[in-house]
C-alpha cells in the first residue's frame, strides 16, 4: 500500500508532462562576449554561472557568464538576484558591458551582472515549467539472502510568485526472516514576498517505517523561510514553523499531536558537464503537546552526472524518534542508483 502511494503520486506528475506542446523557435537572442564575438539563438538559462544558448548552427553551448558582456531579448525572462529579489521582463540593450536592463512594468531597471544567480525565459506551458529528477536501484546478495530496492524523486514547479516541489523516497529490504520498508513524500509551496531574502512556506508529508513501528503519519503546517547564502554555486535557507501530525502506529495506537518545525538546508551545484548537485536536508520536530518528544528527520544526495541527463545517486536518510513505540529510537540507510532528470 505505501509502494502503490508513492508510485501513484509519481505518476500524476509524470502524466502532467504530456499536457502542452513545444512552442515555436525563439532563436532571436542576441549574446556579445567581451571579446568582441557575437551569438544570435534562444536563452534556454544561466544557472551556476553558465548561459545555456540554443543556436540553429551549432547546437546548444554553455558560456561562461563572465564572458558575457552584453545581452539582449525581446522575450520575457525571469531575473532572480542573490538572496531571492526577482525581476520579470524583456532584457534591453544596455549600453555598458557587464551590466543588463530588464524592462517591465514597473520602468527599467540595470543590474550589474554579477549581482545575478539565475536568469530563464518565462515558461508558458505546464511542461516548460516542471523539472524532474527520478533514480531507481537494486541488488541482491545471494549469501545472505539479502535484497535491497529504493525509489527517489524529486519533482518541481515554478510560477512567478511560487515554487511548488514534491521529493519521495521508498527503501526495501527483503530477508530470508522479514521485508522491511521506510517511505517519505513531502509536498512544499512556498510563496516569495516582498522582503528578498524570506518567504512563506506550506508543508504536508507522508511517512511509513517498519523500523520505527510507524504505519502511517500524516503532517501538515507552515511557517516562514529564510536564505542566508544564494549564488551562482550554493545556497543556504531555514525555515521555522508549526504543523499538526495524526499517525498510526504498527501496534494499532493512533493520536494526533502538533509540533514546531526547524529545518535547513544546503546545497552545492555545478552545471558544467559533467553535473554535480550535492544537498543535505536536516528537520528537528520539537513536539507542542507531548511532553518530551523530539523528532528528526535528515537526508544526503549526491548526484554525479555519467552522460547527458542520466547520473549516478546515492543517498543517505536518517530518521529518529525518541518515543517510538519500538524500542528503537533511529532507522538509517543508504542507498544507490542510476538518476533520470528532464
Amino acid at each position: 500500500m505505501r509502494f502503490h502511494i508513492l508510485i501513484f503520486t509519481t505518476l500524476v506528475f509524470f502524466t502532467s508532462l504530456c499536457i502542452g506542446a513545444p512552442g515555436p523557435s525563439r532563436k532571436t537572442d542576441i549574446i556579445s562576449l567581451y571579446n568582441g564575438d557575437k551569438l544570435t539563438g534562444e536563452i534556454k538559462g544561466l544557472y551556476a554561472g553558465l548561459l545555456e544558448v540554443s543556436t540553429d548552427a551549432i547546437g546548444t553551448i554553455k558560456i561562461e557568464w563572465q564572458e558575457v558582456s552584453k545581452i539582449e531579448s525581446n522575450h520575457h525572462h525571469e531575473v532572480r538576484l542573490a538572496l531571492g529579489k526577482r525581476y520579470y521582463g524583456k532584457i534591453e540593450k544596455s549600453e555598458r558591458p557587464g551590466e543588463i536592463k530588464v524592462s517591465d512594468v514597473y520602468g527599467e531597471h540595470e543590474i550589474s551582472s554579477l549581482e545575478v544567480v539565475e536568469m530563464r525565459p518565462v515558461a508558458i506551458s505546464f511542461k516548460d515549467r516542471i523539472d524532474v529528477y527520478l533514480s531507481l536501484g537494486a541488488s541482491y546478495t545471494k549469501a545472505s539472502s539479502l535484497g535491497t530496492g529504493n525509489l527517489n524523486t524529486e519533482i518541481s514547479y515554478e510560477t512567478e510568485q511560487t515554487r511548488n516541489a514534491l521529493s519521495g523516497r521508498m527503501a526495501v529490504t527483503d530477508t530470508d526472516s522479514d521485508v522491511t520498508r521506510s517511505s517519505k513524500i513531502d509536498l512544499t509551496r512556498s510563496v516569495w514576498t516582498d522582503r528578498e531574502d524570506t518567504y512563506r512556506i506550506i508543508l504536508g508529508a507522508y511517512e511509513s517505517n517498519d523500523e520505527l513501528a510507524v504505519d502511517y503519519r500524516f503532517s501538515g503546517g507552515g511557517g516562514l523561510g529564510r536564505y542566508f547564502i544564494d549564488t551562482q554555486y550554493s545556497t543556504w535557507n531555514g525555515v521555522v514553523g508549526l504543523q499538526v501530525i495524526t499517525e498510526k502506529s504498527l501496534l494499532g495506537e493512533t493520536q494526533e499531536s502538533v509540533e514546531g518545525i526547524l529545518g535547513t538546508q544546503y546545497s552545492v551545484y555545478k552545471y558544467s558537464t559533467p553535473e554535480l548537485h550535492f544537498k543535505i536536508n536536516f528537520s528537528l520536530f520539537p513536539s507542542l503537546t507531548e511532553n518530551g518528544r523530539l523528532r528528526g528527520n535528515s537526508d544526503i544526495n549526491l548526484r554525479w552526472e555519467i552522460v547527458e541527463d542520466l547520473f549516478w545517486d546515492i543517498t543517505a536518510f536518517g530518521t529518529y524518534d525518541n518515543k517510538s513505540a519500538e524500542d528503537a529510537q533511529f532507522d538509517y540507510g543508504i542507498t544507490t542508483g542510476l538518476g533520470w532528470t528532464y
